[in-house]
């Protein structure tokens, strides 16, 4: 399997830098290490100054809104990155969601370091992986939900061979391929601007799965000068 950045993606962002780990995972319905980590969530955020008043104009959710709604015209405030709708429940007193250790581990590592992610059931995925712009009348069923979107040319998507895996370049995930209690083989990946930013999150993931029984297996970062990589891993 192979991992792409579209050129056209590259071209209207050029300091694209997409973050991927690979790792064999043990997915269970909580993990107390995982709840432990939730728990301190929103001290973490009261320490960095983001709160319900100063969290939208935090210049990593400031960058995500002005993409949503200058280049995808969406309401930023309907259509949210995913770092900002983590960050929203938490910084309003609400909980992130209940999904299974491995999904809760990686939505915290999201509010750590500022970068959305997103994690798949390689098992699920059909050929290679392309993060690029939306084809006209491509559809999309989101996590959740029984009712299909349409997306537009001007939507970046991450997609497989035969269907999209993420809309709004981090807003949804697919139901068809996200991770549950059967996966074993994920494939992780993190949107940032900054490869700095992002290979730091990279190490934070890959230790933090430790923690829960993961085990890293191959990570890398795509951009500009390495648009594609390979995995090797087998699954």
């Amino acid at each position: 399997m192979q991992i792409h950045l579209e050129p056209a993606l590259l071209t209207k962002y050029p300091h694209t830098q997409i973050g991927y780990l690979v790792a064999k995972v043990a997915v269970t319905k909580s993990d107390p290490y995982v709840e432990s980590l939730k728990a301190n969530l929103a001290t973490h955020l009261q320490e960095l100054g983001i709160d319900a008043t100063t969290f939208v104009t935090h210049p990593d959710i400031a960058l995500w809104r002005k993409i949503y709604e200058e280049d995808f015209q969406v309401k930023a405030k309907t259509y949210r990155s995913s770092i900002e709708a983590l960050l929203r429940r938490v910084v309003t007193g609400k909980e992130i969601w209940n999904i299974c250790n491995v999904v809760d581990l990686y939505n915290c590592c999201s509010i750590f370091s500022m970068l959305p992610m997103g994690g798949y059931d390689l098992r699920k995925v059909v050929g290679d992986i392309t993060i690029r712009f939306a084809r006209e009348g491509e559809q999309f069923l989101p996590l959740g939900e029984w009712k299909k979107v349409n997306t537009q040319p001007r939507h970046v998507v991450y997609a497989d061979e035969e269907r999209l895996l993420c809309w709004l370049w981090n807003h949804k995930d697919s139901a068809e391929t996200c991770i549950d209690e059967n996966s074993e083989y994920v494939v992780f990946f993190m949107d940032g601007f900054e490869e700095a930013k992002v290979l730091d999150a990279l190490k934070l993931l890959s230790n933090q799965l430790e923690k829960i029984g993961g085990t890293a297996l191959e990570s890398g970062v795509l951009n500009r000068g390495s648009p594609q990589a390979k995995i090797q891993v087998s699954v």
